[in-house]
């Protein structure tokens, strides 16, 4: 039986989409926490699975074309949410304001074609291979996009497997995962060389993108195991270097200051001033805090003087002080700094809790 180009990419999209569907669930099923990271991970799956099926049941020239182009940015955004997390969770705040960006244009590109009509925003370039153009300044947005997610994954690649070497197995296998990327995001830079300068067929560019999407997918499904119970353990705030005897944290000192001195109750408190005081680099106590409990220095900060708050709040002496005293003598500069933390180490507020108190 004969198959032409075309039928052959149809299958082959419907292969893939199938196969998203079985990494879709896996990576539902199996990965536990935590759940931004587990979030990120389906979104990129779910982009594939939906570029594939949308191309797989396409029957018009231009047919989903808008949904497709909205899925590679999830795709793009999604994958250097995963590095960051799970890797430089101290560069989140750059990772999100890049993600925010290419998401308000995208948003803002869903209501232009709705305001001028599809037709006007993509003007059909070839009846051969159903492309469609965009106008040079939105093409120029979506290649900066394009860049600059191919950048932050080349910096994460490039610490990982070039600039860290820790000695443990938890990081060989992260290498050896990260290694794949690495030469996925190297084929892709031929490839946009190739086509530059090359006239190729639109069905081999369709076949080489189904095939790295496949091995995307394939990445994803053999993610070393232990990322599914510890993503949150394994953010690379330098965190396997851990052991290392220049990063080592004296914990009798960290006691010491931070909970006998009451350093919490400062409100001044930050990671740099601590850092200085324990005699050690700001990197390895934001190492040490985030491995041991699962949290930033700011949250456990705000934890340890909520729980002071609520101490002295028992306290029969107090009990003529308002919520404001108490909150500064706990360390919260104001009454508004308190009560966002109160609700998430406690819950309700603290008039509920004063309320309690006094019947």
């Amino acid at each position: 039986m004969k198959f032409s180009a075309d039928g052959l990419i149809q299958y082959s999209y419907f292969f893939l989409f199938l196969f998203s569907v079985i990494v879709f669930f896996d990576v539902l099923i199996r990965f536990k926490s935590p759940i931004r990271l587990k979030i990120f991970f389906l979104l990129f799956v779910l982009s594939i699975l939906i570029i594939s099926f949308c191309s797989f049941i396409r029957t018009a020239p231009g047919q989903y074309f808008f949904l497709i182009k909205i899925c590679k940015i999830v795709l793009g955004t999604s994958i250097v949410q995963i590095f960051t997390n799970l890797y430089f969770i101290q560069q989140r705040r750059i990772a999100n304001i890049y993600t925010i960006a290419a998401y308000s244009f995208y948003i803002f590109l869903i209501f232009y074609v709705k305001m001028v009509g599809y037709d006007t925003v993509f003007t059909k370039s070839s009846i051969l291979n159903n492309s469609y153009n965009l106008p040079l300044y939105l093409n120029l947005i979506i290649e900066l996009d394009f860049i600059s997610a191919n950048l932050f994954v080349l910096y994460y690649i490039y610490n990982i497997l070039f600039k860290f070497s820790f000695n443990n197995i938890y990081f060989k296998e992260m290498q050896v995962w990260t290694f794949g990327f690495f030469m996925l995001l190297l084929a892709q830079l031929i490839l946009v060389l190739l086509y530059a300068f090359l006239e190729i067929p639109y069905q081999y560019k369709i076949f080489v993108s189904i095939l790295f999407n496949l091995f995307l997918l394939l990445i994803i499904l053999y993610r070393p195991s232990f990322i599914n119970k510890n993503g949150s353990k394994i953010s690379f705030g330098l965190l396997f270097k851990r052991d290392s005897s220049d990063n080592k944290i004296n914990e009798i000192d960290f006691d010491f200051h931070f909970y006998n001195n009451m350093y919490y109750k400062s409100q001044t408190a930050n990671l740099l001033e601590f850092s200085n005081i324990m005699g050690v680099s700001k990197d390895a106590l934001f190492n040490h805090i985030y491995f041991k409990y699962s949290m930033s220095f700011d949250d456990l900060i705000n934890k340890n003087r909520v729980k002071y708050f609520i101490e002295i709040m028992k306290q029969p002496e107090n009990k003529n002080l308002t919520i404001d005293a108490l909150g500064k003598e706990a360390g919260f500069s104001s009454r508004q700094n308190l009560y966002k933390p109160f609700k998430k180490f406690h819950g309700g507020n603290p008039s509920d809790l004063l309320d309690a108190l006094g019947d």
